[in-house]
């Protein structure tokens, strides 16, 4: 891997109140509930499926699996146009328990840059589906998937 390309890449973490079991079902099995619309839950590697809300959709390959832990996302299709520039970006979640009662969980997309053109609206958008949506959905059952471009 490209290490200034991934030091350039959008790159998210979190600590919330959560049980890992939960964290890792949010990001296999119940993303409908914090980001969109999927065709299908993941459940190993290999998997593919999309996920779509309002006119956007991604559809991803799992690459790596290893519940309660970590899971890779290879970007292969995307829709309108503009969603392309994702396709081949690799997508890192990993997720570790701290301080007793709480979950770590980070995000780093390599290929995500401020060279992209839609990277100054997919930074907003990954910063409120991670730190509002999934937060909300995990600390509370609720995700929010109202997004509004910030002005």
């Amino acid at each position: 891997m490209d290490n200034q390309k991934e030091k350039n890449s959008y790159n998210q973490e979190l600590i919330i109140r959560a049980n890992i079991k939960d964290s890792f079902s949010a990001l296999t099995q119940k993303i409908d509930l914090w980001w969109g619309e999927v065709d299908q839950p993941i459940a190993k590697v290999g998997d593919e499926f999309s996920v779509s809300f309002a006119n956007a959709n991604w559809s991803f390959r799992v690459t790596e699996f290893v519940p309660n832990s970590k899971l890779t996302w290879e970007c292969i299709g995307g829709n309108p146009e503009f969603n392309t520039e994702w396709i081949g970006d690799l997508l890192y979640w990993n997720m570790e328990e701290v301080e007793g009662d709480k979950v770590k969980i980070s995000l780093l997309q390599v290929g995500l840059t401020p060279e992209m053109n839609c990277f100054e609206i997919c930074n907003k958008g990954w910063n409120f589906f991670i730190t509002k949506s999934l937060k909300s959905y995990l600390e509370t059952g609720v995700g929010n998937l109202n997004f509004v471009e910030p002005e």
